[in-house]
């Protein structure tokens, strides 16, 4: 089965970081990317993405409207799919994931319908 790792997280937190703990983090994803390929999940895609505040979101029935979206602070700042046989699996790798501090981890099964 498919499952997106969706990172939510505090956007001001991550701005608030040093460039030299941005890197340690991009490097800890790596290796946590690395760690499931030698442990035999099939990683599908991995990125982080820009701020909210670079996207838009759009409706079919209006103008595409700048970010950021969510009423919180907490925002989608990288994305997983990965292949593994179960929601446990996908679960135990979330928890294994480098976290920022304030950091949480959605796992949701694709729909192999849409």
């Amino acid at each position: 089965m498919d499952f997106v790792l969706l990172i939510h997280g505090d956007e001001m937190l991550w701005d608030a970081f040093s460039e030299s703990e941005r890197t340690r983090m991009a490097e800890a994803h790596r290796q946590f990317g690395r760690a499931m390929v030698m442990a035999g999940v099939k990683v599908k895609y991995g990125a982080g993405l820009t701020r909210s505040r670079e996207g838009k979101l759009v409706r079919p029935d209006g103008p595409a409207v700048a970010g950021p979206y969510a009423v919180g602070r907490e925002q989608i700042g990288g994305i997983w799919i990965i292949e593994v046989k179960s929601a446990e699996e996908a679960e135990a790798w979330a928890r294994k994931m480098p976290y920022a501090p304030g950091d949480i981890v959605e796992v949701r099964p694709c729909d192999p319908t849409a």
